[in-house]
């Protein structure tokens, strides 16, 4: 009888757990899209009315029409808007050409960075070899490096490819290095106990114990590849979301500037959650 009494009494309070629940989640997604709501409302009345930049600030509508017709060709029917040809059905050429800039600097620049990290941080030969003159150019802002890219590389994607490689090592190694340097010195000196090598001492124990400073490193970096990227596309490349941006500038289409704005956010957005799905277990260890 008490049992029964009991299953009854808990099927009954799973629903008002789950309408607690809904009613939770629907209150905080309301409130996290008013500030969206409001901003949307004032855009698109400011540009409607010419409030900014003389009229040269386009609606929101307008925005949201230019990137419409740049991802698929479409014309939406919105007032005061007209589709480029120039632009038309180009966003996965130029979107292709940017990721493939940013994917090979990143790779190239992560991969060094990760490289000269561990060995600073494990041996103090190399650190005293490698840490000085890495930290005497990293001050050298990446849009100081964009004339001599252009000089030695030339218009194309080998500027570019370059400045994001270059970009993307200064926040990885110095986030790998302090998490190898940080490294527990007991699981090291347990390790050597046990007679393991230097190597699968680096594998097992120093990488898995430095693995969140180091995702948080690529995931910075990942935020200003994206913005290097634009900077080399704006100054030496005739293709990609940056080259679109400058370009649409020049042509006083600033809908499709906003689009490529738009764009940008996008893609770096996704790069993050892929970095950090990608390396979940790594990012496990900084919740324990």
């Amino acid at each position: 009888m008490t049992n029964s009494m009991t299953s009854a009494r808990t099927r009954s309070a799973r629903p008002s757990i789950l309408t607690g629940r809904w009613r939770t989640s629907a209150s905080g997604l309301g409130l996290a899209l008013v500030l969206p709501v409001i901003i949307a409302i004032a855009w698109e009345i400011a540009g409607r009315q010419n409030w900014i930049a003389n009229g040269l600030f386009p609606p929101l509508s307008s925005c949201v029409a230019a990137l419409a017709n740049w991802v698929a060709g479409w014309q939406l029917p919105i007032d005061g808007f007209v589709a480029s040809n120039v632009y038309s059905a180009t966003w996965l050429t130029h979107v292709g050409a940017s990721v493939g800039r940013v994917l090979t600097g990143f790779v190239l620049g992560a991969v060094l960075a990760i490289t000269f990290g561990v060995l600073a941080g494990v041996s103090s030969v190399a650190r005293r070899m490698v840490d000085p003159t890495i930290n005497a150019i990293r001050p050298i802002s990446v849009t100081g490096w964009v004339p001599l890219a252009l000089i030695v590389f030339g218009i194309g994607d080998k500027p570019a490819v370059f400045l994001t490689a270059l970009a993307t090592f200064f926040p990885v190694y110095v986030n790998t290095f302090a998490g190898v340097s940080r490294v527990d010195a007991g699981l090291l000196r347990a390790s050597a106990m046990l007679g393991a090598s230097r190597a699968r001492t680096v594998r097992d124990i120093v990488l898995p114990a430095a693995s969140p400073s180091l995702v948080t490193g690529l995931r910075v970096a990942s935020g200003i590849a994206w913005t290097t990227v634009v900077v080399a596309e704006i100054l030496g490349a005739k293709s990609g979301v940056g080259y679109v941006l400058i370009d649409s500038y020049n042509q006083f289409r600033f809908d499709y500037v906003i689009a490529a704005m738009a764009t940008l956010g996008l893609l770096g957005y996704v790069t993050d959650r892929l970095l950090q799905w990608v390396f979940a277990d790594a990012l496990r260890w900084s919740d324990r």
